[in-house]
């Protein structure tokens, strides 16, 4: 379902009960003039693909969650009053650095001390290492394995030289 209403003059705001058009792929309201906030039921909207709210009088905090994190800025230009992530503009009582007073997003806090990418790092230098160097210590210990193992790989070589001797012949 498409809904097209943008450039038509309506005043008011966009009614909570948006959430009743759960099949809608496609909302453009810009151009209008909208106020009030963004309903908390619009990021429910799970079809949702297309969305433009620009150019109306919308404030307040953008519900950033859900079906709403796959849209960016421009959907929501030209509404001065509006805040929050994926906007520029940082809404009254978000996360302020207190170091240098600018703002910081929770995924940066998250990852401040790099803690994930130590044991990331830490875990996979231990897969390569047992990788490798497991199937050495178990062809030293086992001695006959060992000779099994470079036996197989004598004749893999040997029958792989054979071949390109007998392609070359016939070329």
């Amino acid at each position: 379902m498409f809904l097209n209403l943008s450039r038509n003059h309506i005043n008011g705001s966009i009614p909570q009960d948006i959430l009743m058009l759960h099949e809608l792929e496609s909302l453009d309201l810009s151009c209008n003039n909208l106020y009030g906030t963004i309903p908390s039921s619009m990021p429910s909207l799970a079809f949702l693909s297309y969305l433009d709210l620009s150019n109306n009088n919308l404030c307040g905090k953008i519900p950033f969650i859900g079906q709403m994190t796959t849209f960016n800025d421009s959907v929501f230009a030209g509404n001065p009053l509006l805040c929050g992530r994926p906007l520029i503009a940082q809404c009254q009582g978000d996360d302020l650095d207190q170091g240098n007073g600018q703002w910081q997003s929770n995924v940066e806090h998250e990852n401040d001390d790099g803690f994930i990418d130590q044991w990331f790092y830490l875990s996979i230098g231990s897969g390569f290492a047992v990788g490798l160097l497991g199937p050495f210590f178990v062809l030293v210990i086992k001695k006959p394995w060992c000779v099994e193992y470079f036996n197989l790989v004598d004749k893999i070589v040997d029958k792989s030289l054979y071949m390109a001797e007998k392609m070359k012949k016939h070329w």
